[in-house]
């Protein structure tokens, strides 16, 4: 049988903290703390008495406050957000906002993940939509500013972290904190993939990020 920390370990490495797909706030030495903001519990995805497996593809660590609002529940909210779980593309079972376009964007864009990469490298997190306080915050960017033209539509936007889109604003060029490096929309038609920002894909989009020499 794991430890606690073993399970932590298996899931996020050494990290002292993380953020559970609610997110909220979860610390690796505050585990069963159900009076803690930041304890945590292991949770079956599909619970046993539905069908749900106990092998590890089938447990993800949450936070108890999380744990104690979903209830064991297959269907149910948090914080407003309506959660189901469903088969995914692996067999298997996970948690998925529903009704929530844009759970639907970060599927398109990133698939069956939980954490993701923007176009600087700032780490996102699937569950931490628009959350300000959270280290993972995401929001949706439209690539081309509509300020400068661009349009409100899907090959114009982008999944960026909070910092991200306060940094780039409506600018077409800017200098990221991140890592000092000078990012610029430029046409994705003129540009070749090896140049897209941190691999971001821009496939399918009018636009995309690249880095230029400051």
């Amino acid at each position: 049988m794991a430890t606690a920390s073993q399970w932590w370990e298996a899931f996020f490495g050494k990290k002292q903290d993380e953020t559970d797909y609610t997110g909220r706030q979860i610390k690796k030495a505050a585990y069963g703390q159900k009076g803690s903001a930041y304890g945590w519990v292991l949770e079956y995805i599909l619970p046993p008495d539905n069908g749900g497996t106990d092998t590890q593809d089938n447990i993800h660590i949450v936070s108890c406050e999380a744990n104690a609002l979903r209830n064991g529940r297959l269907t149910y909210t948090i914080d407003g957000i309506r959660y189901q779980v469903q088969r995914n593309d692996k067999g298997g079972y996970s948690i998925f906002r529903i009704g929530d376009k844009r759970m639907s964007f970060w599927e398109k864009e990133f698939g069956d993940v939980q954490e993701a990469y923007d176009f600087v490298g700032r780490k996102i997190l699937r569950g931490a939509f628009g959350q300000q306080g959270s280290k993972y915050g995401w929001d949706i960017d439209h690539i081309q500013p509509l300020s400068k033209g661009g349009t409100d539509t899907e090959d114009n936007k982008q999944i960026v972290h909070i910092l991200t889109n306060d940094e780039k604003a409506d600018k077409t060029t800017f200098i990221s904190d991140y890592d000092g490096q000078t990012y610029q929309v430029q046409k994705t038609s003129r540009n070749d993939p090896e140049y897209w920002a941190n691999g971001y894909d821009y496939s399918n989009k009018k636009y995309c990020m690249v880095i230029i020499e400051n």
